[in-house]
């Protein structure tokens, strides 16, 4: 029994000391329904519409029919239809389209002389996992127009083709994905620990004192972090290349080029969110916090697409989402700096951002 009421006040004890911070309550109940709240819209597997457009070389009456019954169904989404295939290829390489569907000009003819048709349907195969989706969804609606319409002896054909990743192989998808995630996720850490960490030694004050600027105490602190951030993604790339054998199509200046404005964005973060912690541990928990939304918001696990318009809305501002769309786009497609120009942009504003709202707040802390 002395045994149970020593722990019990042992217990006790604990708990008071644990919960008796408001900061620390917060920190422990608040972000985890934060999280739950975020990732239970943003994860799911299920694709919640699949835009298509259609390159019909029929235009029969049989063709509408089934291009109707593609149209009535809630996941797919018409937009303008094709004119020709170098259409096709452009509106799917700038993802306007997940999917193509090409009726043959013989179609009608071979429904009428018990032949059995094919139509081809055409993925975005740089993310395998809802290409596959796309493709069963289309398979389903041609099995309902079958039953329908045709016997069973000239039921029409699908030819499904993944543009990017013919095989569908998962790490062609996937690992340029996981080198922006990890990436992120490494670097804010070190750029929170930059005066974090200096805050926790107790050598924040003998900073402060130095000649040197506001500025000029950042940017030391933003470039030792840029070089170690460069290493990891060069040594990423190195096993990406060669490891797993994924071929890369694009510039290595362009690759760099992206290297540097991600890491000037997720550095910006970084270093507001140190600026704001008042000790490491803090700061390290701000980064458990954002890390995983920031996660599951790239798109690399749940397609954009499906997620809720707000949620959508949300991942513009998640250099992540940015980083992992464009790496993919290069090792994928081959692209240009035209075609991912705005990903730049993009990063380049977060980063300013990032990086102006730091300065300001860590002049005003030398300040007061």
């Amino acid at each position: 029994m002395n045994t149970v009421r020593r722990m019990r006040a042992l217990l006790h004890k604990e708990l008071i000391q644990l919960l008796k911070n408001p900061k620390t309550r917060w920190t422990l109940f608040v972000p985890p329904i934060i999280q739950l709240v975020v990732l239970g819209y943003a994860a799911t597997m299920y694709l919640k519409e699949v835009r298509f457009a259609v390159l019909d070389h029929c235009r029969s009456e049989a063709s509408r029919q089934l291009i109707a019954k593609f149209s009535g169904n809630r996941i797919f989404r018409r937009q303008s239809p094709l004119r020709s295939e170098k259409e096709m290829a452009e509106r799917i390489s700038n993802r306007d389209l997940k999917l193509a569907l090409v009726i043959p000009e013989d179609f009608e003819r071979a429904l009428a002389g018990r032949a059995a048709p094919e139509v081809q349907v055409i993925v975005d195969g740089r993310n395998s996992s809802s290409a596959g989706l796309a493709i069963g969804y289309a398979q389903s609606i041609l099995d309902a127009f079958n039953r329908d319409r045709v016997p069973s002896s000239t039921a029409i054909q699908i030819r499904s083709r993944a543009w990017y990743n013919p095989n569908f192989e998962a790490t062609y998808f996937m690992l340029p994905a996981l080198l922006a995630v990890i990436s992120l996720l490494d670097i804010l850490m070190l750029a929170t620990m930059s005066l974090a960490k200096e805050r926790e030694e107790g050598t924040f004050d003998q900073l402060l004192l130095t000649p040197f600027s506001s500025g000029e105490i950042l940017a030391g602190k933003a470039l030792s972090t840029m070089f170690v951030g460069l290493c990891q993604l060069t040594t990423g790339v190195l096993v990406i290349r060669f490891w797993y054998q994924i071929p890369f199509m694009s510039s290595y200046f362009l690759l760099y080029g992206l290297f540097f404005s991600f890491l000037f964005s997720s550095i910006g973060i970084g270093l507001l969110n140190s600026v704001l912690s008042k000790n490491l541990q803090q700061g390290m928990l701000t980064v458990f916090t954002v890390s995983i939304p920031f996660a599951t918001l790239s798109g690399m696990a749940t397609p954009i697409e499906s997620m809720p318009d707000f949620l959508q809305t949300v991942t513009l501002i998640n250099p992540i989402r940015h980083g992992v769309t464009a790496l993919q786009r290069i090792f994928l497609e081959g692209a240009g700096f035209t075609d991912i120009w705005e990903t730049f942009v993009i990063l380049w504003v977060i980063g300013v951002f990032m990086f102006t709202a730091a300065y300001l707040l860590f002049e005003h802390q030398r300040k007061n």
